[in-house]
């Protein structure tokens, strides 16, 4: 693989993990009400899942995007009414006083919701099991380039994952409490949105 088509792999990989989906909209939705820590651990969960999948692609395992494929319907399906109860709690959920916000996840918690939700979306590994084999040359190098991407496609949603987590839990403590609490139901929203956005995902 040459330098050029490396860099044009990065820029694409940018482009896909700026474009927010259900995982933006889980690590959005936790860190803006439950402060960074769970945003992060919401970030480890998901991105666990996603190099798994990576892996997955890498190795050659067909069986298990064709599992993917085949279940495509059922999988999202899923996907989307757990987010959707997430998105109603979330709306529903009340502090413990007047004056409180709602507390930090138990870390397994938030990394276990990462880790569902990103194996809840079956077009992400649809779509990686087509993406990175664009960029192999064919000059038998395959197997090891295939790995590079996957790896770097890994580390740049992990970073961009975590930015996103980062800025929505700093814009969650920069507002008064009152303006908090109305975070807490944006956020809900916000998990809705990611239940939306499933319910209209499509194998293309």
């Amino acid at each position: 693989m040459s330098v050029e088509l490396y860099g044009i792999f990065i820029l694409a990989c940018l482009l896909l993990v700026a474009t927010p989906g259900p995982n933006v909209a889980l690590i959005v939705g936790t860190s803006l009400s439950h402060g960074a820590r769970s945003g992060l651990m919401t970030v480890a969960g998901v991105n666990t899942g996603l190099l798994l999948q990576l892996a997955a692609v890498a190795a050659g395992l067909s069986w298990i995007v064709e599992l993917f494929s085949r279940h495509f319907d059922l999988i999202r399906y899923a996907g989307a009414a757990y987010l959707a109860i997430l998105g109603i709690q979330q709306l529903l959920a009340r502090p413990k006083d007047n004056d409180a916000v709602l507390p930090a996840l138990r870390p397994e918690r938030a990394y276990g919701r990462g880790l569902a939700v990103a194996f809840a979306n079956p077009k992400t590994l649809i779509f990686q099991a087509a993406f990175l084999p664009q960029f192999l040359t064919g000059e038998g190098d395959s197997w090891s380039t295939l790995w590079l991407l996957a790896l770097t496609f890994g580390v740049i949603s992990g970073v961009g994952d975590s930015l996103y987590a980062v800025f929505a839990a700093r814009a969650r403590n920069a507002v008064s409490q009152r303006a908090r609490r109305l975070a807490d139901k944006a956020s809900g929203v916000i998990l809705l949105g990611g239940a939306a956005v499933l319910l209209a995902a499509s194998r293309r």
